[in-house]
């Protein structure tokens, strides 16, 4: 048995490094820290706004990729609700509800020395953890309530496995240690704090600063410094960074063993990798940067038995009507439906959020944020943007000198507008085209080569490509639009990166403008963790490869450009909604009257809006039915949401329309069962084995849901 080392003998690894290298010693470390809550991974802000991230499975997943030198995952669930991902058309999930599940998932896909923590109190609990994937457990609020806790796990576990976690808070004397989620005071000095961890046996400190928690204005390098003056174990700082140059800081002056960050690794593509770069420049002798994983290759590789059986399975759920929410079994994943207090937002919806204190929605809370921002802030974020394109800027002529991509809607007018009017650009434009256009849709699409007088490609695959595709992807996942979804944030960066083009523009960030993903200070940008994740929600080409006869040519338009050719372009997705002011009802006029932009003239079934997706005839009607049939809300949600966030309609009235809309079944339906060669009666029974047990129950042989209702008759 190896014998635990003691913190005597970890003060070899002390890693208050020298600026000039290790020699000797261990590497500082760069630390990607992932917040857990409640089954999803969240960004925070102040330790108390919490922003749905995504799948905790496809993160770590992504940190894999980049080799990363350790990962932090911290359990900052509450209460006695237990995890879950909320959704079950994912293609990765974990069974079961209870932390040990999600952490034994996570440990399969994580090939990086793991440390857990978040709700550990006894020996049994760190016992647990060690056993089903962690390396190391970090504990907070237990330590300070128990402390030889820290003493007994170090005996039992050794010293290296247990890592003893400080939230510090400013104070007008210094810092003071705060735990229970930093809503407790303790009196203690987190230097004073650390010192007694220390002796009693923990192994490394890993120090947070809640006044830096999302803020984005770097470590809080003096409060690091009091603390890695007294200790001689590593710390990893963690709190503030907003930046790739604010790493270095941390270890080069203020001696942490390693820099720890949650949020930036999600806001951009390659984060984690263009980390270290900038710290290695820096002087910081971190190991060396690697892309790719050989144990895990970056284009996921399906169980194909299990992924067989898998949707064989659904497919005789729908032969024998046989619904998984329809079972007994279903009830206990049943859960009261409560709404948005502000705006029609489900709490179990297809766009991940959360709820404050005062029941408003993540989507709602960031749109304040947006309407609050005065026009000062909208001409220096305008400036930024100047100042980013000018690095990317052809000089020779030899190149476009960036991509657009457009599908011909309004949005896409006013991004080309942005683009060419307002930056001076000379785009190219690219569109997917799904081969579901509306007429006016269509026309809008061809116009834009002459309104902007702009060269323009569009990538067409073959309809009968794109009919197995939406076969399917209606079988597998229950949402015929997968290959639209990916065609759209993948061809544009495809034809980018052949084209040594370094810079695509998109619109809107979708899920910041619905449910509140990020704050309006992140400026996200477009990533292959989002693209899988949340447009393809796991299925990569590869899952599809050989089904229906499907070949990898035939694929190849949702084929992602590599890592390696990311780095070396430094390509990058900008949406243009994180530095100009996006409100669709105000670039209508303009998008209308400037360049000939045409509205539909015949109404959707599921939507009161006539202006918004006129390149797929199905997303406001078969494809958001589907929506609805799983998630019990569709587009008059959506968009009764954005007009009240807009101040363009009350809550009441948006009620009205929701109830009208969302219920209806479209007449598009017969197109694509036509196209597809399906009937009407399997279409039916197959939605329905997609039907969220969350939302909808079967009483009396009829699907039931709660429904949004007016406070007033």
């Amino acid at each position: 048995m190896t014998e635990p080392l003691t913190p005597t003998a970890l003060a070899g690894q002390r890693a208050h490094p020298a600026p000039g290298g290790p020699p000797g010693g261990p590497h500082p470390r760069l630390v990607p820290v992932l917040l857990l809550k409640h089954g999803v991974i969240v960004r925070s802000q102040l330790f108390k706004v919490h922003q749905v991230i995504g799948n905790p499975l496809s993160s770590v997943e992504r940190f894999s990729h980049w080799n990363v030198d350790e990962l932090i995952v911290l359990d900052i669930s509450r209460g006695s609700e237990g995890h879950d991902l909320r959704r079950d058309d994912l293609q990765q999930s974990y069974d079961g509800d209870d932390v040990l599940d999600v952490l034994r998932a996570i440990a399969e896909v994580c090939f990086m020395p793991l440390t857990f923590g978040g709700r550990v109190r006894t020996l049994w609990d760190i016992e647990a953890r060690l056993a089903v994937g962690a390396d190391k457990v970090a504990l907070n609020t237990a330590a300070f309530e128990t402390p030889e806790l820290i003493e007994q796990a170090a005996r039992r576990f050794g010293s290296q496995c247990i890592v003893a976690s400080i939230d510090a808070e400013k104070t007008d004397a210094g810092w003071e240690v705060r735990v229970d989620g930093g809503r407790r005071a303790t009196g203690l000095d987190p230097a004073d704090w650390a010192r007694d961890l220390e002796r009693r046996g923990a192994g490394e400190i890993l120090l947070n600063s809640i006044d830096r928690d999302g803020a984005g204005q770097g470590y809080d390098l003096e409060l690091i410094r009091h603390v890695t003056d007294a200790v001689e174990i590593p710390l990893v700082a963690c709190g503030g960074v907003g930046r790739y140059e604010h790493f270095a800081p941390a270890i080069l002056d203020a001696a942490a063993a390693a820099a720890g960050a949650a949020n930036i690794f999600h806001f951009f593509e390659l984060s984690y990798p263009q980390a270290k770069r900038t710290a290695l420049a820096a002087g910081v002798p971190l190991r060396p940067l690697r892309l790719g994983s050989k144990y895990l290759p970056r284009e996921p590789s399906y169980d194909r038995a299990r992924e067989d059986a898998r949707l064989a399975e659904r497919l005789r759920q729908a032969e024998e009507a046989d619904y998984p929410a329809a079972q007994p079994a279903a009830a206990i994943k049943r859960q009261p439906i409560r709404w948005c207090s502000h705006c029609t937002y489900p709490s179990i919806s297809a766009a991940p959020m959360e709820f404050d204190a005062a029941g408003k929605c993540t989507g709602c809370q960031m749109a304040e944020v947006k309407a609050a921002i005065p026009p000062d802030e909208w001409a220096r974020r305008t400036e930024l943007l100047h100042d980013l394109v000018e690095r990317y800027r052809c000089r020779d002529g030899s190149r476009h000198d960036c991509v657009v991509a457009v599908s011909g809607g309004k949005d896409s007018y006013f991004q080309v507008h942005v683009v060419k009017e307002v930056l001076g650009l000379n785009p190219l434009l690219v569109t997917y085209d799904g081969n579901n256009w509306t007429e006016v849709g269509w026309r809008n699409m061809v116009r834009m080569r002459e309104a902007f007088d702009a060269d323009h490609i569009v990538v067409r695959p073959s309809v009968e490509t794109l009919k197995r595709l939406n076969r399917l992807a209606f079988q597998v996942m229950g949402d015929m639009n997968w290959h639209a979804h990916v065609g759209i944030m993948t061809v544009p960066m495809r034809v980018a990166a052949e084209r040594g083009i370094p810079l695509v523009f998109y619109g809107e960030h979708g899920y910041l403008d619905l449910c509140g993903q990020f704050s309006m200070d992140d400026f996200p940008e477009v990533t292959y963790r989002d693209r899988l994740e949340h447009f393809a929600r796991g299925y990569e080409w590869s899952y599809f490869l050989g089904r229906e006869g499907l070949t990898a040519q035939q694929l190849d338009t949702w084929k992602y450009p590599s890592d390696t050719r990311l780095l070396e372009l430094d390509l990058r997705g900008l949406f243009l909604g994180n530095y100009v002011h996006w409100e669709a009802n105000a670039h209508i006029k303009l998008v209308t009257e400037r360049y000939g932009f045409e509205i539909s003239e015949e109404p959707f079934d599921r939507t009161y809006r006539t202006m918004s997706n006129l390149d797929d005839m199905h997303e406001n009607g078969v494809h958001d039915y589907l929506k609805y049939i799983k998630f019990g809300y569709g587009r008059g949600t959506d968009h009764t949401c954005k007009d009240i966030r807009a101040s363009l309609m009350n809550r009441e009235d948006a009620i009205e329309l929701v109830n009208r809309y969302d219920p209806v079944k479209p007449r598009d339906l017969l197109r694509w069962l036509d196209y597809v060669g399906m009937t009407e009666e399997t279409f039916d029974r197959m939605a329905d084995t997609f039907r969220d047990p969350r939302v909808w129950r079967h009483e009396d042989g009829r699907w039931v849901r709660d429904r949004l209702e007016r406070s007033r008759p």
